[in-house]
C-alpha cells in the first residue's frame, strides 16, 4: 500500500511540475519604443485690418451692404454709395509653426458670436444710429492648409450691413480668426 502510495504520489508531482513548467514556458515578454513629437506653437500675426473703406450713407437712405472680399476688392449694394477707394482693404494674417503638418483655419461664427462696429465717438452705445453690423466673414485660406510650408499668409474679407440711419464718422470693432494643428 505505502509503495501505491509513493507511486500515485509521485505521479501526482510529476504531473503537476510538468504543468506548471508549461505555463511558465508560455510566457513571452516584448518592449515596444514610446515617442512624443512636440510642434511648436502655432503664431497668427494681424498684418492689417479689414477696412471697408468710405462709405457714403444720404439722408433719408434705406441702408444696404459693403463687402470686401478677401482679395481687397469692394462693392456697395441697395442705398449706400462706396466713397473715394484706396483704403479698402481684406484683413491679412501670417501664421507660422512646423512645416508639413495641417493647418486649419475658422473665422469667428457671426451667428453665434455677432460683432457690430460701434462709432468711435459714442463708445458704448445702443442707438442704431452708432452701429454697423458685421454680416459676414470670408475665408481667404478657405478653411486651412492641408500642406502647411510653416509659415502662409492669408486674408479675411466680411461684409457689413447698414439700416441708413448711421451718422459720419469712424467705426470699430474686431473679429476672431483661429488657426490650430490638424
Amino acid at each position: 500500500m505505502t509503495k501505491i502510495f509513493r507511486t500515485a504520489a509521485a505521479g501526482v508531482a510529476l504531473f503537476a511540475a510538468v504543468g506548471l513548467g508549461s505555463a511558465a514556458h508560455a510566457q513571452v515578454t516584448e518592449s515596444a519604443d514610446a515617442t512624443a513629437e512636440v510642434l511648436a506653437a502655432l503664431q497668427l500675426t494681424n498684418d492689417a485690418g479689414l477696412d471697408f473703406g468710405a462709405i457714403v450713407v444720404n439722408a433719408g437712405s434705406t441702408g444696404g451692404s459693403v463687402a470686401v472680399d478677401f482679395t481687397g476688392f469692394r462693392n456697395c449694394a441697395g442705398d449706400v454709395i462706396c466713397g473715394p477707394g484706396g483704403t479698402e482693404q481684406a484683413a491679412a494674417f501670417t501664421v507660422t509653426g512646423a512645416a508639413g503638418t495641417n493647418v486649419s483655419v475658422s473665422v469667428q461664427d457671426l451667428g453665434a458670436n455677432p460683432v457690430v462696429l460701434t462709432h468711435t465717438g459714442f463708445a458704448g452705445s445702443t442707438s442704431n444710429e452708432h452701429l454697423i453690423e458685421l454680416t459676414s466673414l470670408q475665408d481667404g485660406s478657405f478653411g486651412g492648409f492641408p500642406f502647411f510650408n510653416g509659415s502662409e499668409t492669408f486674408n479675411v474679407g466680411g461684409t457689413i450691413s447698414l439700416d441708413g440711419t448711421e451718422i459720419a464718422g469712424t467705426y470699430e470693432g474686431s473679429f476672431d480668426v483661429t488657426v490650430q494643428y490638424q
